[in-house]
């Protein structure tokens, strides 16, 4: 096994504004959904929004096992509230986790952020294209002026 070793105060401080900037982008496709949003799919096949935000929620699951060592738990689908609360909660606990300090194996940090991190980007923008087509486009937004502030992660 590799050995450990604490991330440095600069990855950590970007990898909690990465958390803090997935709550906010998905915070925008979510608040004030309308309605049968949920439900939507971009295509035959593919997943509908509450499932989406299953499927974010248990890849950030991965991420909070691998940092804090403990056991990945999968987590069945349940409705559109349950899943958004559940989202949420996933972020803060990433966020408590990285504040209180992590230590990973070389390059772990890395193979985090291109993978189960950015992937929740992309679906991300997947809950976007949906609300584009339920009627309700998500607001455009200077995203360089947006006011995403590391430990801000709830839902509103």
């Amino acid at each position: 096994m590799s050995e450990l070793s604490p991330l440095s105060g600069d990855t950590t401080r970007l990898l909690r504004h990465l958390v803090a900037t997935i709550a906010y982008r998905s915070r925008l496709s979510i608040r004030d959904a309308p309605e049968g949003y949920e439900t939507l799919r971009l295509a035959e096949g593919g997943m509908t929004a509450v499932e989406l935000v299953n499927h974010m929620t248990n890849v950030l699951g991965y991420v909070r096992a691998r940092i804090t060592d403990a056991e990945r738990v999968r987590q069945d689908l349940c409705d559109w509230e349950g899943e958004v609360e559940r989202f949420y909660g996933m972020l803060g606990e990433l966020d408590a986790a990285f504040a209180s300090g992590v230590e990973l194996p070389p390059d772990e940090d890395l193979k985090l952020l291109q993978g189960p991190l950015v992937d929740t980007c992309t679906h991300i923008g997947q809950l976007a294209a949906l609300r584009r087509l339920a009627g309700k486009p998500v607001p455009g937004a200077n995203f360089i002026k947006a006011d995403i502030r590391i430990g801000h992660i709830g839902a509103e």
